[in-house]
């Protein structure tokens, strides 16, 4: 087996371990999705450094206790995490560059799933998937965290209104999940982020959860060592506020380079190796060329 070969095998493996019902990129023709090829969210995602910005979103979001309480409760992801990271790609990949009727059908079952997610935390805090504030709260986590991923790490970077247009297309699948008032650029995130800070904290259900994103896992030494790489770079792309809350804040001052060092070298091996099948097969949906990143 050639490298380029196995460096596929083995990404989507990891990523395409589970699909939700009704994933596809190839039909109706013509039918560009809720985006299509010119938006700035087509051009975000179709490159590998989202996976870094998703692993770090997630690393984010644990910030917010009524959110991870009750993703903790109605989910499996400490006993399948791959799993669970194949179906919130299947999601993000297949809203972003589904078809209309494909992207409808993967936000209606979302929808479904959030209508069984709700409940009181230990200390009587009310949570629910289906509240506008915590749908916003993990789509902004995510969005952010993938424009630093994509800043940091893409070879030719979207950058000033650009990134607002992101923000803005980002902001129309929060809102397909039932959100209103969703921060709709740069600015607006800003904002927020100012306006939730006071209301972030750390529990030992946080700590928990950002244990098992830091740790190793999979099933052979080269996919634990993999992971264990891409969990110190989505930390190091985490926002100041976050690494003081969680206690990750660099013991060295090489910790931040040596991190950056590990991302480019990340990136740059999944871009050789890895065919974006679905992306190519929604260009090819809409009569448009694709052009994928350039592995050096």
């Amino acid at each position: 087996m050639s490298l380029r070969r196995a460096i596929d095998d083995a990404y989507w493996a990891m990523l395409a371990a589970a699909h939700l019902p009704g994933e596809q990129y190839t039909e109706p023709i013509g039918d560009p999705g809720y985006f299509g090829p010119g938006s700035a969210i087509w051009y975000v995602h179709g490159d590998v450094s989202g996976v870094l910005g998703g692993v770090s979103g997630l690393l984010l979001g644990t910030l917010n206790e009524p959110v991870t309480h009750g993703t903790n409760q109605h989910s499996d992801y400490l006993q399948d995490p791959i799993k669970r990271l194949g179906f919130t790609s299947s999601f993000v990949m297949g809203v972003t560059y589904g078809s209309t009727p494909v992207a409808d059908k993967l936000t209606g079952t979302i929808r479904a799933m959030h209508q069984r997610v709700h409940g009181t935390m230990p200390d009587g805090r009310p949570y629910s998937a289906t509240s506008s504030d915590d749908i916003i709260w993990t789509g902004v986590t995510q969005a952010y965290s993938a424009a630093r991923a994509h800043v940091r790490y893409h070879p030719n970077p979207l950058g000033g209104r650009d990134l607002d247009r992101y923000f803005a297309d980002y902001a129309v699948i929060s809102e397909k999940l039932g959100a209103t008032g969703v921060p709709k650029s740069r600015a607006d995130i800003a904002d927020y982020f100012a306006m939730m800070r006071p209301r972030l904290t750390v529990s030992e259900e946080t700590q928990q959860a950002v244990r098992f994103l830091r740790g190793a896992y999979g099933g052979d030494k080269a996919t634990q060592w993999s992971s264990m790489a891409l969990s110190r770079v989505a930390t190091d792309l985490l926002p100041g506020f976050a690494k003081n809350l969680l206690g990750l804040k660099p013991r060295s001052p090489l910790t931040p380079a040596v991190a950056r060092a590990t991302g480019i070298l990340l990136t740059r091996t999944l871009r050789y190796g890895v065919h974006w099948r679905n992306v190519e097969q929604a260009h090819a949906r809409v009569g448009a060329a694709y052009v994928p990143p350039s592995a050096l």
